[in-house]
């Protein structure tokens, strides 16, 4: 819109300097032909001398009164001046306000320059006089300014108000797609809700269909992924228990003998195996989004029997450390069961990876954060970033499918809450530390 108005002024200033310079053309025309007459009968009627030369009024102001006509009887406007010539080119009249030399050509009839002046130059064959016109006033640069000025000021105070009323125009008009922006925003893995099919414009209401459609037959293919993936896990926990009950067996039955050895390895598969299944049932359950919940319940409790029930019931007895100082209460939201295996799995963590001699610690904040730590070397930077993705394992020989980590950060994520790897620990050389900020109401996802 700016250079569109920039252009049309452009072209309107061009047209009115063509038209200002050809009315006051036509003035200075108009004059000459009028004054000439007069001054040839001035001359004639008097005696010409060098003391008449320099003619005009001293108060001429150029309103038309009295002081206006000079001693001599001709009239004229202050705005410009003139000069008079005989048949030889000679001077022999001149206004006062003209300068004592001139160098346009009076045989040159027309309009010309003068320093930067108009001029316009007349011969009346009849007597053979001629008349220059100079012009002295700057009223026709003055009329241009004066257009330009009429013409850029409106361009001015225009400019914003247009620029503010088409940014006003735009929001209000793209407020249907802001709005249906946001809502496919929000749709993610595990938020695949029908979007809000009222409220939009005919030019959105397909492309908000087709994108619900689209999410519906997404929505039925990860339920079905996540519902064969929890089936597959559940399903092979029974056969697998079995199996390695079996191969148990058999390698008790195969002590000292021949063939011992190989029944070991497959029992060792069988665990991995297991193992395996487990994390697999403990991702389809986050897929599921049971991590997410609104109440805020006390966890310590959760926390105090799963370290009793792993000093208990695993090899890692006693190896497991909970130190609360003088809290007595852990209130999150979160659901009990996905803070279990979200601990469970950091515990099992530092005691395969850790130093075997030394103790895995939960620490318990006043603020509500855990910091479970171990013993171990100091992970390098680009080592400790990669962590906690899927399948990704340090630089360990001992045994593990490289899920725990992105397990435990899968489901406090999806509660809500922040899982920090930590190494070495704040203050040491050595160590790791996995700090887990718990939801609170407050902060937990609506």
């Amino acid at each position: 819109m700016a250079l569109l108005w920039v252009g049309a002024a452009a072209i309107s200033v061009a047209v009115m300097q063509h038209e200002l310079n050809e009315a006051y053309d036509d003035s200075l025309r108009q004059s000459a032909l009028r004054l000439l007459p007069l001054a040839v009968h001035d001359l004639r009627e008097r005696d010409h001398g060098l003391k008449r030369l320099v003619v005009g009024a001293e108060g001429e102001d150029g309103d038309g009164d009295e002081d206006d006509y000079a001693p001599d009887g001709v009239p004229h406007d202050a705005s410009f001046t003139y000069y008079i010539r005989d048949q030889a080119g000679q001077l022999v009249l001149r206004d006062e306000h003209a300068p004592e030399t001139i160098d346009v050509d009076a045989s040159q009839e027309g309009f010309g320059e003068l320093n930067g002046q108009r001029t316009f130059a007349l011969d009346d064959p009849r007597s053979g006089y001629s008349i220059v016109i100079i012009e002295l006033s700057d009223r026709r640069l003055t009329a241009l300014k004066d257009s330009v000025v009429a013409l850029g000021l409106p361009l001015l105070a225009l400019i914003p108000l247009i620029a503010g009323g088409v940014w006003f125009s735009m929001r209000l008009a793209l407020r249907p797609l802001e709005a249906l922006r946001r809502d496919i925003a929000q749709r993610d893995s595990r938020n695949l809700a029908p979007l809000r099919s009222d409220g939009h414009p005919a030019e959105l209401a397909p492309i908000a269909d087709a994108v619900a459609a689209l999410l519906e037959r997404l929505k039925s293919a990860l339920d079905t992924e996540r519902a064969f993936a929890a089936r597959s896990a559940h399903e092979l926990r029974t056969p697998i228990a079995g199996a390695l009950a079996q191969t148990q067996q058999l390698a008790d039955e195969l002590a000292g003998r021949p063939g011992a050895e190989r029944v070991q390895k497959i029992e060792g598969a069988l665990k991995r195996l297991s193992q395996l299944s487990e994390k697999l049932l403990q991702l389809a359950r986050i897929e599921a989004g049971f991590a997410r919940t609104n109440d805020e319940t006390d966890q310590l409790p959760v926390l105090r029997m799963l370290v009793r029930d792993i000093n208990v019931t695993t090899a890692w007895r006693d190896r497991v450390e909970l130190e609360g100082g003088e809290v007595s209460r852990l209130p999150a939201a979160i659901d009990a069961d996905a803070l279990a295996i979200v601990v469970r799995n950091l515990v099992e963590n530092g005691l395969k990876h850790g130093d075997a001699t030394a103790p895995v610690r939960i620490v318990v904040t006043a603020d509500g954060t855990l910091r479970i730590q171990n013993e171990a070397s100091a992970l390098a930077r680009d080592d400790l970033s990669r962590l906690g993705q899927p399948f990704v394992r340090g630089d360990t020989l001992a045994e593990g499918s490289g899920l725990g980590l992105s397990i435990a950060r899968g489901i406090l994520e999806q509660a809500g809450g922040r899982l920090t790897l930590i190494s070495p620990i704040a203050g040491r050389d050595s160590g790791f530390e996995a700090m887990v900020e718990l939801p609170r109401r407050d902060k937990s996802a609506p």
